[in-house]
């Protein structure tokens, strides 16, 4: 709906159903519109027309609910007129005016974005109350406040965040911070804390976060179950419930399995051993805050993952050093893996699986060829070609990759899921080294131990391909096997998690995430 108001007559009418009597000239405003209507942002614009009366348009029919036609008297001689004032009531003026207060007052970047958001998404409601019914608080409001109280126990820090208590009604102070805290809770537990690619560039995780607005309005509108709501936005997943579940247990009562070779940790919590040397085999027992950060940071790295993992799935965990194939929420196979060294880490993404390559080539990467290859046979390409690879040259720019074999660096087959990254899963010649503890040895890649065997589980029952079938493609040129459908899969950074007997796990910081969650959330060691 169009509203014009004349500033120079005592009348002013607008309706959305009669037709307007001429078509006004519209001149830009010399001054700047007044506070309110610049947060409502609507149109505010000087108008003229035939008789040389200055109007202000303003197009408020998305914000308030106004009837068609409205009539208001504005005296000549008031020096300007406030179109979003005049269209609320008394107390809805008196809660725009705390509101603007209040966004003013925010402290820091974080802080001012989410207030300004907070404010935005009431002038859009035309500051009505979200929270109180008159003078009572509604439903949600205890059921969300008691959630806020419980913060902790998922791992986040609403320290900074202030909010009523669920006994006491304030006035629009409360309102405000009630919403203030919804926000960051709900910022926080989908991910907002920090930004994993600010951490590693070889960390690929975008976690989604809520919109202000849409969060508030929902979890408001819960009724009794707004909690309940405020507490989805955390991780859904298994694994960040057992997590949690251990949080609660050890800041309540101590986690008896830390006192048993501190669950059989085989690295140090902090970091790996240095490079040439063993890691301990029976770490000392740490104190509990740093089992307690260690276990938040683990919980932070859920939410960087999809909400929906897929309940058909691969997982890798590369502090563990294990791959696992679920199927139906079940796992259905294990297997060891070897990953990328410390100085050539093993990106942190999620991908699907399209396709699996049986006696593959190995195209070697340039800087292996830079590094490595080329210092090793003195540059000399010929001698590069009689050891078995081939020698490839395209518009100016040279290509080394080696043949299928048994001496093929990726042995006889990998598994592709096309990334950003240019990692995929596969088999290796040595399959020596799945033996050993200690598996960060690959430039990036997985290697997987029995791969024919993680193949038929990846082809899933009933396709048609057992082990046995996958193996008879073995040859001198390359074979490939289409997946039914995308199979997706997470390769993941844990550090601690909750084994299938229910006990805590933890393992080394191989490429020093943990560390840095720790210190980006301001954790305890």
């Amino acid at each position: 709906m169009a509203l014009a108001v004349g500033l120079g007559s005592s009348f002013v009418a607008a309706s959305s159903a009669a037709p307007a009597p001429y078509a006004p000239i519209r001149t830009p405003l010399a001054v700047a519109p007044p506070p309110l209507v610049q947060q409502l942002e609507v149109s505010w614009l000087h108008v003229g027309e035939p008789q040389s009366e200055l109007f202000a348009l303003a197009d408020v029919s998305a914000l308030l609910p106004v009837a068609n036609s409205v009539s208001i008297a504005v005296p000549p001689a008031s020096g300007g007129f406030d179109i979003a004032e005049a269209l609320i009531g008394e107390e809805q003026r008196a809660f725009a005016a705390a509101l603007d207060q209040w966004t003013g007052a925010a402290r820091g970047v974080e802080q001012r974005a989410r207030r300004k958001a907070v404010a935005a998404f009431y002038a859009q409601r035309a500051y009505a109350p979200l929270w109180r019914d008159g003078g009572v608080w509604r439903a949600s409001a205890p059921a969300a406040i008691e959630r806020l109280s419980r913060a902790r126990d998922d791992g986040l820090d609403l320290r900074g965040v202030a909010y009523p208590s669920e006994t006491r009604l304030g006035g629009d102070a409360d309102e405000l911070a009630l919403s203030e805290a919804v926000v960051a809770y709900a910022t926080q537990a989908s991910g907002g804390r920090l930004d994993p690619r600010r951490l590693s560039r070889l960390i690929g995780a975008h976690p989604a976060l809520p919109e202000p607005g849409a969060a508030l309005g929902a979890i408001a509108a819960a009724g009794p179950r707004a909690g309940d709501m405020l507490q989805d936005y955390n991780p859904p997943h298994e694994g960040y419930r057992a997590l949690r579940a251990k949080l609660v247990e050890l800041r309540s009562a101590g986690l008896p399995e830390l006192d048993r070779r501190f669950a059989e940790a085989s690295h140090s919590v902090a970091h790996d051993a240095a490079p040439g040397r063993e890691a301990p085999s029976a770490p000392a027992r740490r104190s509990n805050a740093l089992v307690e950060a260690e276990i938040i940071a683990n919980m932070e790295r859920w939410r960087w993952l999809p909400r929906d993992l897929g309940e058909s799935r691969i997982e890798v965990n590369i502090p563990d050093f294990e791959l696992a194939v679920v199927r139906e929420g079940r796992v259905t196979h294990r297997a060891r893996v070897i990953v990328g060294k410390e100085g050539t880490p093993t990106p942190v993404f999620s991908d699907k699986m399209q396709f699996i390559i049986v006696n593959p080539y190995w195209n070697v990467p340039p800087s292996i060829l830079t590094k490595e290859m080329l210092p090793k046979y003195g540059g000399n390409l010929g001698a590069i070609a009689a050891s078995g690879y081939e020698v490839l040259t395209r518009k100016g720019q040279t290509f080394v990759r080696q043949k299928p074999g048994e001496s093929n660096a990726l042995g006889r087959i990998k598994f592709m899921f096309p990334n950003d990254f240019s990692v995929y899963l596969h088999d290796t010649p040595n399959h020596a080294l799945f033996s050993s503890a200690h598996r960060a040895l690959s430039h990036g890649c997985v290697r997987v131990d029995q791969p024919f065997r993680l193949a038929e589980a990846v082809l899933g029952p009933g396709s048609g391909w057992p082990e046995e079938r996958v193996r008879k493609l073995v040859g001198a040129s390359e074979r490939y096997i289409n997946l039914a459908r995308p199979l997706p899969i997470h390769i993941e950074y844990f550090t601690a998690f909750v084994d299938e007997n229910g006990r805590l796990q933890l393992r080394g910081d191989l490429y020093g995430y943990s560390a840095k969650v720790r210190q980006a959330l301001g954790l305890e060691g």
